[in-house]
Protein backbone atom coordinates (compact mmCIF):
# COMPACT_ATOMS: atom_id res chain seq x y z
CA UNK A 1 0.00 0.00 0.00
CA UNK A 2 2.90 2.36 0.87
CA UNK A 3 4.44 1.65 -2.57
CA UNK A 4 1.17 2.57 -4.28
CA UNK A 5 0.89 5.86 -2.35
CA UNK A 6 4.50 6.81 -3.16
CA UNK A 7 4.02 6.05 -6.86
CA UNK A 8 0.78 8.02 -6.98
CA UNK A 9 2.50 10.99 -5.28
CA UNK A 10 5.27 10.98 -7.89
CA UNK A 11 2.70 10.86 -10.71
CA UNK A 12 1.02 13.98 -9.26
CA UNK A 13 4.39 15.77 -8.93
CA UNK A 14 5.44 14.89 -12.48
CA UNK A 15 2.06 15.96 -13.89
CA UNK A 16 2.36 19.30 -12.08
CA UNK A 17 5.90 19.83 -13.37
CA UNK A 18 4.82 18.87 -16.91
CA UNK A 19 1.83 21.19 -16.76
CA UNK A 20 3.99 24.04 -15.52
CA UNK A 21 6.55 23.41 -18.28
CA UNK A 22 3.79 23.38 -20.93
CA UNK A 23 2.33 26.64 -19.62
CA UNK A 24 5.81 28.18 -19.45
CA UNK A 25 6.64 27.14 -23.02
CA UNK A 26 3.28 28.43 -24.25
CA UNK A 27 3.82 31.75 -22.46
CA UNK A 28 7.31 32.03 -23.95
CA UNK A 29 5.97 31.34 -27.43
CA UNK A 30 3.23 33.96 -27.02
CA UNK A 31 5.79 36.49 -25.77
CA UNK A 32 8.12 35.79 -28.69
CA UNK A 33 5.23 36.11 -31.16
CA UNK A 34 4.18 39.45 -29.59
CA UNK A 35 7.77 40.70 -29.76
CA UNK A 36 7.99 39.67 -33.40
CA UNK A 37 4.72 41.49 -34.18
CA UNK A 38 5.81 44.61 -32.27
CA UNK A 39 9.04 44.89 -34.25
CA UNK A 40 7.39 44.70 -37.67
CA UNK A 41 7.64 47.84 -39.73
CA UNK A 42 4.06 47.20 -40.89
CA UNK A 43 1.28 45.87 -38.61
CA UNK A 44 0.17 43.07 -40.97
CA UNK A 45 1.47 40.16 -43.02
CA UNK A 46 1.73 39.68 -46.78
CA UNK A 47 -1.40 37.52 -47.01
CA UNK A 48 -3.52 40.32 -45.50
CA UNK A 49 -2.77 42.77 -48.31
CA UNK A 50 -5.70 43.12 -50.72
CA UNK A 51 -4.50 45.94 -53.00
CA UNK A 52 -1.24 47.69 -53.94
CA UNK A 53 -0.64 51.14 -55.43
CA UNK A 54 2.80 52.07 -56.74
CA UNK A 55 3.51 55.70 -57.61
CA UNK A 56 6.73 56.79 -59.32
CA UNK A 57 8.01 59.07 -62.08
CA UNK A 58 8.23 56.27 -64.67
CA UNK A 59 4.52 55.52 -64.29
CA UNK A 60 1.92 54.41 -61.79
CA UNK A 61 0.56 50.92 -61.23
CA UNK A 62 -2.37 49.46 -59.27
CA UNK A 63 -2.86 45.82 -58.37
CA UNK A 64 -5.71 43.96 -56.69
CA UNK A 65 -5.95 40.51 -55.13
CA UNK A 66 -8.67 38.33 -56.72
CA UNK A 67 -9.77 34.76 -56.07
CA UNK A 68 -7.62 33.50 -58.92
CA UNK A 69 -4.62 35.60 -57.97
CA UNK A 70 -3.30 39.11 -58.42
CA UNK A 71 -4.46 41.40 -61.24
CA UNK A 72 -2.96 44.58 -62.62
CA UNK A 73 -5.89 47.02 -62.95
CA UNK A 74 -3.89 50.09 -64.04
CA UNK A 75 -2.34 51.19 -66.39
CA UNK A 76 -3.65 48.03 -68.12
CA UNK A 77 -6.17 45.40 -67.08
CA UNK A 78 -4.47 42.01 -67.06
CA UNK A 79 -3.38 39.15 -64.81
CA UNK A 80 -0.26 39.66 -62.70
CA UNK A 81 2.49 37.16 -62.04
CA UNK A 82 1.59 35.96 -58.55
CA UNK A 83 5.14 34.91 -57.69
CA UNK A 84 6.50 38.39 -58.43
CA UNK A 85 3.81 40.17 -56.38
CA UNK A 86 4.10 37.80 -53.43
CA UNK A 87 7.90 38.05 -53.43
CA UNK A 88 7.66 41.84 -53.19
CA UNK A 89 5.01 41.70 -50.44
CA UNK A 90 6.97 39.17 -48.39
CA UNK A 91 10.08 41.35 -48.54
CA UNK A 92 8.20 44.54 -47.60
CA UNK A 93 6.27 42.98 -44.71
CA UNK A 94 9.42 41.29 -43.39
CA UNK A 95 11.02 44.72 -42.78
CA UNK A 96 11.66 45.62 -39.12
CA UNK A 97 11.32 48.77 -37.00
CA UNK A 98 13.50 47.99 -33.96
CA UNK A 99 16.54 50.05 -33.05
CA UNK A 100 18.89 48.11 -35.31
CA UNK A 101 16.85 49.19 -38.33
CA UNK A 102 16.22 52.84 -37.36
CA UNK A 103 18.55 55.21 -39.20
CA UNK A 104 17.24 58.45 -37.68
CA UNK A 105 14.34 58.94 -35.26
CA UNK A 106 13.85 62.64 -36.01
CA UNK A 107 15.65 63.58 -39.25
CA UNK A 108 16.34 67.16 -40.22
CA UNK A 109 15.49 68.40 -43.72
CA UNK A 110 19.17 67.97 -44.62
CA UNK A 111 19.15 64.39 -43.44
CA UNK A 112 15.95 63.68 -45.37
CA UNK A 113 17.65 65.00 -48.50
CA UNK A 114 20.61 62.74 -47.78
CA UNK A 115 18.27 59.77 -47.48
CA UNK A 116 16.49 60.75 -50.73
CA UNK A 117 13.21 61.23 -48.87
CA UNK A 118 12.60 64.95 -49.47
CA UNK A 119 10.79 64.00 -52.64
CA UNK A 120 10.59 60.16 -52.54
CA UNK A 121 11.03 58.62 -56.02
CA UNK A 122 8.80 55.64 -55.16
CA UNK A 123 5.63 55.52 -53.02
CA UNK A 124 3.97 52.20 -52.29
CA UNK A 125 0.57 51.96 -50.60
CA UNK A 126 -0.55 48.60 -49.25
CA UNK A 127 -4.26 48.30 -48.49
CA UNK A 128 -5.66 45.87 -45.90
CA UNK A 129 -8.97 45.04 -44.27
CA UNK A 130 -12.55 45.46 -45.44
CA UNK A 131 -12.08 49.24 -45.50
CA UNK A 132 -8.88 48.85 -47.55
CA UNK A 133 -6.98 50.98 -45.08
CA UNK A 134 -3.82 52.25 -46.74
CA UNK A 135 -0.28 52.08 -45.34
CA UNK A 136 2.14 54.07 -47.48
CA UNK A 137 5.89 53.42 -47.61
CA UNK A 138 8.14 56.14 -49.01
CA UNK A 139 11.27 54.73 -50.65
CA UNK A 140 14.39 56.89 -50.79
CA UNK A 141 17.97 56.25 -51.88
CA UNK A 142 20.01 53.11 -51.66
CA UNK A 143 22.93 53.13 -49.21
CA UNK A 144 26.32 53.23 -50.99
CA UNK A 145 27.74 49.99 -49.56
CA UNK A 146 25.34 48.32 -47.12
CA UNK A 147 22.90 46.65 -49.55
CA UNK A 148 20.04 48.57 -47.96
CA UNK A 149 17.68 51.41 -48.86
CA UNK A 150 16.01 54.12 -46.77
CA UNK A 151 12.27 54.35 -46.16
CA UNK A 152 9.70 56.26 -44.17
CA UNK A 153 6.13 55.46 -43.31
CA UNK A 154 3.87 58.26 -44.45
CA UNK A 155 2.84 60.40 -41.45
CA UNK A 156 5.76 59.21 -39.29
CA UNK A 157 9.17 60.83 -38.78
CA UNK A 158 11.64 57.97 -38.29
CA UNK A 159 13.76 56.77 -41.21
CA UNK A 160 14.31 53.01 -41.43
CA UNK A 161 16.51 50.79 -43.49
CA UNK A 162 15.19 47.91 -45.60
CA UNK A 163 16.85 45.54 -48.02
CA UNK A 164 17.92 47.20 -51.26
CA UNK A 165 16.17 44.35 -53.09
CA UNK A 166 12.86 45.51 -51.61
CA UNK A 167 13.48 49.00 -53.01
CA UNK A 168 14.41 47.43 -56.36
CA UNK A 169 11.21 45.32 -56.44
CA UNK A 170 9.06 48.39 -55.77
CA UNK A 171 10.71 50.21 -58.67
CA UNK A 172 10.02 47.47 -61.25
CA UNK A 173 7.91 48.19 -64.31
CA UNK A 174 4.58 46.68 -65.38
CA UNK A 175 6.33 43.96 -67.40
CA UNK A 176 8.00 42.62 -64.25
CA UNK A 177 4.72 42.21 -62.37
CA UNK A 178 2.72 41.08 -65.39
CA UNK A 179 1.80 37.44 -66.02
CA UNK A 180 4.08 36.40 -68.88
CA UNK A 181 2.86 32.82 -69.29
CA UNK A 182 2.54 31.68 -72.89
CA UNK A 183 0.53 28.44 -72.71
CA UNK A 184 -1.70 28.33 -69.62
CA UNK A 185 -2.49 24.64 -69.92
CA UNK A 186 -1.12 21.65 -68.08
CA UNK A 187 0.44 19.40 -70.77
CA UNK A 188 -0.71 16.33 -68.84
CA UNK A 189 -4.34 17.34 -69.48
CA UNK A 190 -3.87 17.77 -73.26
CA UNK A 191 -4.94 14.92 -75.55
CA UNK A 192 -4.59 16.51 -79.02
CA UNK A 193 -1.96 18.74 -80.60
CA UNK A 194 -1.93 20.22 -84.10
CA UNK A 195 0.92 21.95 -85.94
CA UNK A 196 -0.16 23.76 -89.09
CA UNK A 197 1.83 25.50 -91.79
CA UNK A 198 0.73 26.70 -95.24
CA UNK A 199 0.24 23.54 -97.30
CA UNK A 200 0.93 21.06 -94.48
CA UNK A 201 -0.29 20.00 -91.07
CA UNK A 202 0.45 17.48 -88.35
CA UNK A 203 -2.08 16.10 -85.89
CA UNK A 204 -1.22 14.12 -82.76
CA UNK A 205 -3.80 12.32 -80.60
CA UNK A 206 -3.64 10.34 -77.40
CA UNK A 207 -5.32 6.94 -77.69
CA UNK A 208 -7.45 5.17 -75.07
CA UNK A 209 -4.41 3.43 -73.59
CA UNK A 210 -2.64 6.74 -72.99
CA UNK A 211 -0.16 6.51 -75.89
CA UNK A 212 0.31 9.29 -78.43
CA UNK A 213 -0.15 8.59 -82.14
CA UNK A 214 0.40 10.63 -85.29
CA UNK A 215 -2.90 10.96 -87.17
CA UNK A 216 -1.76 13.32 -89.97
CA UNK A 217 -0.14 13.44 -92.47
CA UNK A 218 0.17 9.67 -91.92
CA UNK A 219 -0.63 7.26 -89.11
CA UNK A 220 2.32 6.26 -86.94
CA UNK A 221 3.39 6.08 -83.34
CA UNK A 222 4.43 9.45 -81.89
CA UNK A 223 7.41 10.17 -79.67
CA UNK A 224 5.68 11.02 -76.39
CA UNK A 225 8.79 12.55 -74.85
CA UNK A 226 9.21 14.98 -77.74
CA UNK A 227 5.54 15.95 -77.63
CA UNK A 228 5.73 16.74 -73.92
CA UNK A 229 8.98 18.63 -74.46
CA UNK A 230 7.26 20.74 -77.14
CA UNK A 231 4.26 21.48 -74.91
CA UNK A 232 6.57 22.10 -71.96
CA UNK A 233 8.54 24.75 -73.85
CA UNK A 234 5.33 26.71 -74.44
CA UNK A 235 3.90 26.02 -70.96
CA UNK A 236 7.13 27.04 -69.20
CA UNK A 237 8.13 29.78 -71.64
CA UNK A 238 7.55 33.47 -70.97
CA UNK A 239 6.52 36.37 -73.16
CA UNK A 240 9.68 38.22 -74.15
CA UNK A 241 7.90 41.50 -74.84
CA UNK A 242 4.31 42.74 -75.07
CA UNK A 243 4.02 44.46 -78.45
CA UNK A 244 0.39 45.66 -78.58
CA UNK A 245 -2.60 45.35 -76.26
CA UNK A 246 -5.05 44.80 -79.13
CA UNK A 247 -4.97 42.54 -82.19
CA UNK A 248 -4.70 45.31 -84.73
CA UNK A 249 -2.56 45.73 -87.88
CA UNK A 250 -2.02 41.95 -87.98
CA UNK A 251 -0.38 42.10 -91.41
CA UNK A 252 2.49 44.19 -90.06
CA UNK A 253 3.38 41.28 -87.74
CA UNK A 254 2.72 38.49 -90.26
CA UNK A 255 -0.27 37.38 -88.17
CA UNK A 256 -2.92 37.83 -90.85
CA UNK A 257 -1.46 34.74 -92.56
CA UNK A 258 0.53 32.99 -89.80
CA UNK A 259 3.62 31.03 -90.77
CA UNK A 260 2.79 28.48 -88.04
CA UNK A 261 -0.36 27.71 -86.06
CA UNK A 262 -0.40 25.47 -83.00
CA UNK A 263 -3.62 24.14 -81.47
CA UNK A 264 -4.06 22.31 -78.16
CA UNK A 265 -7.13 20.39 -76.98
CA UNK A 266 -7.78 19.75 -73.31
CA UNK A 267 -9.14 16.26 -72.71
CA UNK A 268 -12.86 16.26 -73.44
CA UNK A 269 -12.90 19.39 -75.61
CA UNK A 270 -14.30 18.88 -79.11
CA UNK A 271 -12.72 22.05 -80.51
CA UNK A 272 -9.24 23.49 -79.85
CA UNK A 273 -8.92 24.89 -76.32
CA UNK A 274 -6.02 27.17 -77.23
CA UNK A 275 -4.78 28.39 -80.61
CA UNK A 276 -1.38 30.05 -81.06
CA UNK A 277 -0.56 31.98 -84.26
CA UNK A 278 3.10 32.65 -84.97
CA UNK A 279 3.97 35.38 -87.45
CA UNK A 280 7.11 37.15 -88.61
CA UNK A 281 10.50 36.99 -86.97
CA UNK A 282 11.88 40.24 -85.59
CA UNK A 283 15.66 40.21 -86.14
CA UNK A 284 16.11 43.32 -83.98
CA UNK A 285 14.20 41.86 -81.05
CA UNK A 286 15.37 38.27 -81.66
CA UNK A 287 11.92 36.79 -81.36
CA UNK A 288 8.68 35.98 -83.19
CA UNK A 289 5.40 37.89 -83.12
CA UNK A 290 2.50 35.85 -81.71
CA UNK A 291 -1.19 36.06 -80.92
CA UNK A 292 -3.41 33.62 -79.02
CA UNK A 293 -7.08 32.76 -78.89
CA UNK A 294 -7.31 33.28 -75.10
CA UNK A 295 -6.04 36.89 -75.03
CA UNK A 296 -6.33 40.16 -76.91
CA UNK A 297 -2.69 41.22 -77.18
CA UNK A 298 0.22 40.68 -79.55
CA UNK A 299 3.49 39.64 -77.99
CA UNK A 300 6.97 38.37 -78.74
CA UNK A 301 8.38 34.95 -77.79
CA UNK A 302 11.93 33.66 -77.85
CA UNK A 303 13.37 32.40 -81.14
CA UNK A 304 14.48 29.13 -79.56
CA UNK A 305 10.88 28.22 -78.66
CA UNK A 306 9.63 28.70 -82.22
CA UNK A 307 12.73 27.09 -83.74
CA UNK A 308 12.01 23.94 -81.72
CA UNK A 309 8.67 23.33 -83.47
CA UNK A 310 9.14 20.32 -85.81
CA UNK A 311 8.92 20.94 -89.54
CA UNK A 312 8.62 17.35 -90.74
CA UNK A 313 6.57 14.61 -89.16
CA UNK A 314 9.49 12.17 -88.94
CA UNK A 315 10.99 14.39 -86.23
CA UNK A 316 8.04 13.43 -84.03
CA UNK A 317 7.83 9.74 -84.84
CA UNK A 318 8.61 7.31 -82.06
CA UNK A 319 12.07 5.75 -82.30
CA UNK A 320 11.00 2.83 -80.14
CA UNK A 321 10.81 -0.30 -82.26
CA UNK A 322 9.06 -2.58 -79.78
CA UNK A 323 6.08 -2.15 -77.49
CA UNK A 324 5.45 -5.76 -76.45
CA UNK A 325 5.36 -7.23 -72.94
CA UNK A 326 7.59 -10.33 -72.61
CA UNK A 327 5.06 -12.04 -70.34
CA UNK A 328 2.32 -11.63 -72.98
CA UNK A 329 4.23 -13.42 -75.77
CA UNK A 330 3.07 -16.92 -76.78
CA UNK A 331 5.27 -17.69 -79.81
CA UNK A 332 8.66 -16.60 -81.19
CA UNK A 333 10.27 -17.42 -84.54
CA UNK A 334 13.76 -16.46 -85.73
CA UNK A 335 15.01 -17.13 -89.26
CA UNK A 336 18.41 -16.50 -90.84
CA UNK A 337 18.88 -17.97 -94.30
CA UNK A 338 18.20 -21.71 -94.01
CA UNK A 339 18.37 -21.73 -90.20
CA UNK A 340 15.33 -21.16 -87.99
CA UNK A 341 14.15 -21.50 -84.40
CA UNK A 342 10.54 -21.75 -83.27
CA UNK A 343 9.69 -21.30 -79.58
CA UNK A 344 6.22 -21.77 -78.08
CA UNK A 345 5.14 -20.97 -74.53
CA UNK A 346 3.27 -23.75 -72.67
CA UNK A 347 0.58 -23.52 -69.98
CA UNK A 348 3.26 -23.08 -67.26
CA UNK A 349 4.82 -20.17 -69.20
CA UNK A 350 7.86 -22.24 -70.09
CA UNK A 351 9.38 -21.83 -73.55
CA UNK A 352 9.38 -25.02 -75.63
CA UNK A 353 11.28 -25.72 -78.86
CA UNK A 354 9.13 -26.37 -81.92
CA UNK A 355 5.79 -26.85 -80.10
CA UNK A 356 4.32 -27.10 -76.59
CA UNK A 357 5.51 -30.72 -76.35
CA UNK A 358 9.06 -29.92 -77.43
CA UNK A 359 12.12 -29.70 -75.25
CA UNK A 360 12.49 -26.83 -72.82
CA UNK A 361 14.41 -23.76 -73.92
CA UNK A 362 16.49 -21.74 -71.45
CA UNK A 363 13.90 -19.23 -70.14
CA UNK A 364 16.53 -16.71 -69.02
CA UNK A 365 18.30 -16.86 -72.37
CA UNK A 366 15.05 -16.20 -74.25
CA UNK A 367 14.25 -13.32 -71.92
CA UNK A 368 17.75 -11.88 -72.38
CA UNK A 369 17.29 -12.05 -76.15
CA UNK A 370 13.97 -10.20 -75.96
CA UNK A 371 15.40 -7.53 -73.66
CA UNK A 372 18.41 -6.98 -75.88
CA UNK A 373 16.16 -6.57 -78.92
CA UNK A 374 14.34 -3.82 -77.03
CA UNK A 375 17.58 -1.84 -76.72
CA UNK A 376 17.52 -1.14 -80.48
CA UNK A 377 15.79 2.03 -81.58
CA UNK A 378 15.12 3.44 -85.02
CA UNK A 379 18.03 5.55 -86.27
CA UNK A 380 16.36 6.79 -89.43
CA UNK A 381 13.11 6.55 -91.37
CA UNK A 382 14.55 5.82 -94.79
CA UNK A 383 11.53 5.68 -97.10
CA UNK A 384 7.77 5.32 -96.99
CA UNK A 385 7.76 3.90 -100.52
CA UNK A 386 7.43 0.14 -100.04
CA UNK A 387 7.05 -0.79 -103.72
CA UNK A 388 10.68 -1.82 -104.18
CA UNK A 389 11.88 -3.49 -101.01
CA UNK A 390 14.33 -5.62 -102.99
CA UNK A 391 16.85 -2.76 -103.24
CA UNK A 392 17.09 -2.78 -99.42
CA UNK A 393 17.51 -6.56 -99.19
CA UNK A 394 14.01 -6.86 -97.72
CA UNK A 395 12.26 -8.85 -100.47
CA UNK A 396 13.04 -11.48 -99.48
CA UNK A 397 14.48 -10.48 -96.10
CA UNK A 398 17.90 -11.84 -95.18
CA UNK A 399 16.81 -12.25 -91.56
CA UNK A 400 13.41 -12.29 -89.83
CA UNK A 401 12.14 -12.17 -86.23
CA UNK A 402 8.45 -12.69 -85.41
CA UNK A 403 6.48 -12.46 -82.14
CA UNK A 404 2.91 -13.52 -81.41
CA UNK A 405 1.13 -12.05 -78.40
CA UNK A 406 -1.68 -13.70 -76.42
CA UNK A 407 -4.32 -11.31 -77.76
CA UNK A 408 -3.39 -11.35 -81.45
CA UNK A 409 -3.24 -13.91 -84.23
CA UNK A 410 -1.12 -11.55 -86.34
CA UNK A 411 2.60 -11.53 -85.53
CA UNK A 412 4.83 -8.56 -84.91
CA UNK A 413 7.41 -8.98 -87.66
CA UNK A 414 10.89 -7.52 -88.09
CA UNK A 415 12.59 -8.05 -91.47
CA UNK A 416 16.31 -7.28 -91.65
CA UNK A 417 18.02 -6.56 -94.97
CA UNK A 418 21.25 -5.10 -96.37
CA UNK A 419 23.80 -2.93 -94.62
CA UNK A 420 23.84 0.62 -95.98
CA UNK A 421 26.91 2.82 -96.65
CA UNK A 422 26.52 4.62 -93.29
CA UNK A 423 26.97 1.34 -91.44
CA UNK A 424 23.33 0.86 -90.56
CA UNK A 425 21.17 -2.06 -91.62
CA UNK A 426 17.89 -1.68 -93.51
CA UNK A 427 14.84 -3.09 -91.78
CA UNK A 428 11.07 -3.21 -92.03
CA UNK A 429 8.58 -3.89 -89.25
CA UNK A 430 4.82 -4.32 -89.43
CA UNK A 431 4.34 -1.57 -86.82
CA UNK A 432 6.00 1.06 -89.05
CA UNK A 433 4.99 1.64 -92.66
CA UNK A 434 8.50 2.66 -93.64
CA UNK A 435 11.93 1.28 -94.43
CA UNK A 436 14.06 1.84 -91.34
CA UNK A 437 17.73 2.07 -90.49
CA UNK A 438 18.96 0.19 -87.40
CA UNK A 439 22.34 -0.44 -85.81
CA UNK A 440 24.19 -3.18 -87.67
CA UNK A 441 24.83 -4.84 -84.30
CA UNK A 442 21.30 -6.30 -84.44
CA UNK A 443 22.54 -8.84 -87.02
CA UNK A 444 25.16 -10.19 -84.62
CA UNK A 445 22.65 -10.30 -81.75
CA UNK A 446 20.14 -12.32 -83.78
CA UNK A 447 22.85 -14.66 -85.14
CA UNK A 448 24.29 -15.30 -81.66
CA UNK A 449 20.98 -16.07 -80.01
CA UNK A 450 19.82 -18.13 -82.98
CA UNK A 451 22.88 -20.30 -82.52
CA UNK A 452 22.52 -20.54 -78.71
CA UNK A 453 18.78 -21.20 -78.71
Amino acid sequence: MRYFKTTFLWIIILAAVGGYTFIDLKSTKIAEQKKEEDTRLLPFTADQVLAISIRKEAGNMDLERWEKGWKIVSPINTMAKNEAVEKFLNEVTASRNDSEYVMDTNPTPERLAEFGLTNPPVRVTLKVGKELKGHTILFGNRAPTMGVAYVQLEGRKPVYRVLADTRSEADKDVYYFRDKSVLKLNPVMVDQVSIGRPGSSMLFKMNDSGHWNIEKPEKARADQKKLFELMGRFANGEVKEFIAEKKENLASYGLDKPATTLMFWLSGDSSPTIKINIGNRSPAKRGYFCSMSDRENIFLIEEKIVDSIPRIVDEMRSREMWLFDNSKLKRLEVRNGGKSVVLVKDAENEWRKGNIKGGKADFNMVNDFLEELKTFDIKEFVSGDLRNLRQYGLDPAQMQVQFWTEDSAVPITLNIGKTNPAGYVYAFTTSEKSVLALEERIIRVVETYLKDL
